[in-house]
């Protein structure tokens, strides 16, 4: 018996039955095939089967491609302390199915099965000294790559005390909890400010002496709690609320040369308060996009301020003629929605604006866009300027602070504040340089 594909022979005449043939399937190739047999008896006389049709699916190959893995938090020498999140990005040909974080070659926490990868460590819990961490990525046909090694020195030494006053170029931001972190320039923890309102933080900003004030969102689904300003002195010590008559949740701050406080509220009315010494508070009912007066600056000339609206949008307000003016950007900024803004010297304006810091001119044009080059996702809220040409940016979604130089786009230094991501909203550096 002769088997036949496609017409020609299949391995070998059978002659001893039962008849049979082996055919790898993976020789043939994919679709539609046909199969006869063909009998000889001992005469001579040939005599062939109907024919059967199969189809072939073999499917693709196997996948041998191992995935890619790196860690991008910490960096190989540095010295950890408080809590930290181990970050690494990977990638794979079909996917990459999970990333598991060891310490010393033991799990830290479970396996990741969804990008951004990464996972909370206190090195606390960890003895004083070198550790070494990687991240193995895996895909779904079990390959596995480990990550080049990351070595960081554990140190339990206590942190220094926090310096009796706010220092200027020191670096503050405000946290969903309600809390506000104080560090040094250098990000250096000094300590969490928890006052005595209720609600998330969200706004900071310094009035002409050092004073911090933080707004705070509506604590409860009524707004009876919360939804005020709350002033700190420059010890770090909560001198209650200020000011009143806030409709909804108070966000961003500014203050003019004559100590008066602006301040935009992000919902119900939407409209931007006025808080004078001595005087009657004044609202201004500005145009609004998908927000009241989300984000909030005041110009130079002490008329013009510049807010965000959660739109794509720069809007303007003169509050000398009470008077909405034309938006100031020329164009769509790139990153969609526009959130924290602080007017720049030379008249323009930056602007956090989804996934990018963009940077205006006087004209309002875009000449430049700030983002970092970590891997991890990105959308920009707070930002505040240094005075020396630096700024520094809260990206959102990592809860991590960067400063960028103005004029290269470069990161000149980070931190990460160790809250989960998504609680980290602004920033404000404290006064002293010129700004």
């Amino acid at each position: 018996m002769q088997f036949k594909l496609d017409g020609g022979n299949l391995g070998g005449e059978d002659t001893s039955a039962p008849y049979a043939v082996s055919w790898d399937t993976s020789t043939a190739g994919e679709g539609p095939h046909t199969l006869t047999a063909v009998g000889r008896d001992p005469l001579g006389l040939q005599y062939t089967s109907n024919a059967v049709t199969v189809m072939v699916s073999n499917g693709p190959p196997p996948d041998t491609s191992p995935p890619t893995v790196t860690l991008t938090s910490p960096t190989s020498g540095s010295t950890v302390s408080g809590p930290i999140e181990v970050r690494a990005t990977a990638s794979d040909d079909v996917g990459v199915a999970g990333v598991q974080f060891k310490l010393d070659d033991a799990d830290l926490g479970g396996e990741d099965t969804t990008a951004p990868y990464a996972v909370s460590w206190d090195p606390s819990t960890a003895s004083e000294g070198p550790h070494t961490l990687t991240a193995v990525a895996r895909d779904d046909a079990g390959n596995m790559t480990t990550s080049e090694p990351v070595t960081v020195t554990v140190s339990h030494a206590p942190p220094p005390p926090p310096p009796a006053t706010f220092a200027p170029g020191d670096v503050f931001v405000s946290l969903e909890t309600g809390s506000v972190q104080w560090r040094s320039p250098d990000g250096t923890l000094h300590a969490e400010l928890v006052g005595q309102v209720p609600g998330a933080a969200e706004g900071i900003r310094f009035d002409a002496t050092g004073n911090l004030y933080v707004t705070h969102w509506c604590a409860d689904e009524a707004c009876t709690t919360g939804n005020t300003v709350e002033k700190f002195n420059t010890n770090g010590v909560s001198q209650g609320t200020f000011g009143s008559g806030y409709n909804c949740d108070p966000h961003a701050l500014a203050f003019d040369t004559a100590g008066s406080l602006y301040v935009g509220q992000a919902h119900c009315t939407g409209a931007i308060l006025k808080l004078s010494p001595g005087s009657p508070s004044i609202e201004y009912t500005v145009a609004a996009e998908n927000a009241g007066s989300f984000w909030i600056d005041l110009a130079p000339d002490g008329c013009t301020i510049f807010y965000t609206s959660w739109g794509p949008d720069v809007k303007r307000f003169d509050v000398c003629t009470d008077t909405q003016l034309a938006d100031f950007n020329r164009a769509p900024l790139p990153g969609g929605e526009t959130h924290g803004l602080r007017v720049l010297p030379d008249g323009g304006v930056l602007v956090t604006s989804g996934a990018v810091v963009s940077r205006l001119d006087s004209t309002g044009a875009l000449v430049q866009t700030y983002r970092v080059s970590t891997g991890e996702p990105q959308y920009w809220a707070g930002v505040d300027l240094v005075g020396d040409g630096t700024f520094w940016a809260v990206n959102y979604l990592s809860s991590n602070v960067y400063k960028f130089d103005l004029t290269t786009g470069a990161v000149l230094a980070s931190f990460t504040t160790g809250t989960p991501a998504q609680t980290v909203v602004d920033v404000g550096v404290s006064p002293g340089a010129p700004r």
